[in-house]
């Protein structure tokens, strides 16, 4: 009968403990320099939108080749009543920035190979070279009480996630690079 109380407790405390971070509320995404709007094509202009808290980007330990930034954003939606928080990490190949694409590119042709500049554009796309994992989430009311809501794939993926090259969803994972590291992704060698 103990196991069970502790492991129902055990339940309770993963399912009712907020997000890393902390509940925030619409009045400080708005009037907060702590948090940077990130402007998207689909903001109405009246305050929704992203927001990255600055705070929380942190640059993480990753495998030779790769990079990592840890972040929180949260997505404001004030119509609904609604701001879900997410704490996120992207991971960056190397290989795969703009930058290194070029040069790889340009060594090719000294060496005699006619490929086209538009196989970059097309290789950039066909693999972005960063891929976002969601760590955890909460939702919050305007007023940033706790909404017991859960946050779903398929708005993940319609706010944020994949960040495939020439997609506005490729503007944030950008923003947090050269927050952590000082100098744009895709300028990478």
């Amino acid at each position: 009968m103990k196991r069970i109380y502790l492991l129902s407790l055990l339940l309770l405390a993963c399912l009712v403990l907020p997000m890393k971070g902390q509940a925030v509320s619409q009045a400080e995404l708005l009037n907060s320099d702590r948090y940077l709007h990130v402007n998207s094509s689909v903001d109405s202009g009246r305050g929704d939108g992203k927001y990255l808290d600055l705070s929380s980007i942190k640059a993480i330990d990753a495998p030779d080749g790769h990079r990592r930034v840890e972040a929180t954003i949260y997505v404001l939606m004030p119509a609904a009543n609604l701001i879900q928080g997410i704490h996120l990490t992207y991971d960056y190949q190397l290989r795969q920035s703009l930058r290194h694409l070029i040069n790889a590119h340009n060594q090719a042709l000294k060496q005699g190979n006619k490929i086209p500049y538009i196989s970059i554009w097309r290789t950039k796309q066909g693999n972005s070279g960063i891929t976002g994992t969601v760590n955890d989430g909460g939702t919050y009311y305007n007023d940033g009480q706790i909404r017991q809501q859960r946050v779903y794939k398929e708005n993940l993926n319609a706010m944020i996630l994949p960040a495939d090259f020439g997609d506005e969803k490729y503007k944030l994972p950008n923003l947090l690079y050269q927050k952590a590291y000082g100098i744009a992704y895709d300028d990478e060698t």
